[in-house]
């Protein structure tokens, strides 16, 4: 089993647009890639795909986001906070509208267009139109002492190969467990430690972390006063609180 933790370091002050690529089969991922965009002189155009799609959460920002389908574009304007799923079969524009810059936190699923996986019951049926959420909108719902969790986007939004969420954990650490799912983590705010396979490495903002199934991992915030906030996506889609939990 392969686990990677990344120290990204973060671009304040990108001077053009491009994507940085942080997870993907080169870290031995089979299922995900996680990336950010960076968007500050040049839009920027996703053309439609055979199966992947996309999830994307804006870490800063502001962005315009367009739809060129022939015949019914669509814009909107997402700030910070927003999620929102790029479907396959849907060709997108995204431009920046912040004075400074705009980032995206992006995870696309299957890496390749050969790739075959298990999809999710969705229950979305438009692929014209674009999924979008608020994590201010979304209820926290309780994962255990001092810990909770927020859905952003699943199947109820069309996702059909990931669950995309916002995990939050107070000064505790969370208990040992496991998940049968592939899994990538970016830390939006907090700092802590992350324990697995008999190591511990710290984490704090822009840290990103990738298990792979069966991994026995708990986090840990250092921080009484700050939350440890964090984007989850896990392949293939479910619930954030599935787990089994480790005596150890």
């Amino acid at each position: 089993m392969i686990q990677v933790v990344h120290q990204n370091i973060i671009n304040t002050s990108p001077h053009k647009t491009y994507i940085d690529t942080i997870i993907d089969s080169k870290s031995g991922c089979k299922n995900l890639k996680q990336s950010i965009l960076y968007l500050k002189d040049k839009s920027i155009k996703f053309p439609s795909t055979k199966l992947s799609q996309k999830t994307a959460y804006i870490l800063e920002g502001e962005i315009s986001l367009i739809t060129l389908n022939q015949n019914s574009n669509k814009e909107f304007t997402l700030q910070k906070g927003s999620a929102f799923l790029i479907n396959n079969d849907i060709e997108i524009e995204i431009k920046n509208m912040s004075k400074t810059y705009s980032s995206i936190l992006m995870t696309q699923s299957p890496q390749e267009e050969y790739q075959t996986l298990s999809k999710a019951k969705i229950n979305w049926n438009n692929i014209n139109i674009i999924p979008i959420v608020h994590s201010k909108n979304q209820p926290p719902i309780p994962a255990g002492k001092d810990r909770y969790f927020k859905l952003l986007i699943d199947p109820e939004f069309g996702s059909k190969y990931v669950t995309q969420f916002l995990g939050y954990i107070k000064k505790v650490k969370a208990p040992f467990h496991e998940h049968t799912y592939e899994e990538v983590i970016y830390i939006i705010k907090g700092e802590g430690l992350i324990h697995y396979n008999n190591k511990i490495e710290e984490i704090k903002e822009g840290s990103s972390i990738y298990l792979s199934p069966g991994t026995i991992h708990r986090l840990e915030n250092k921080n009484s006063k700050v939350e440890l906030e964090l984007l989850g996506v896990f392949c293939p889609a479910g619930s954030p609180a599935d787990k089994q939990e480790s005596d150890e």
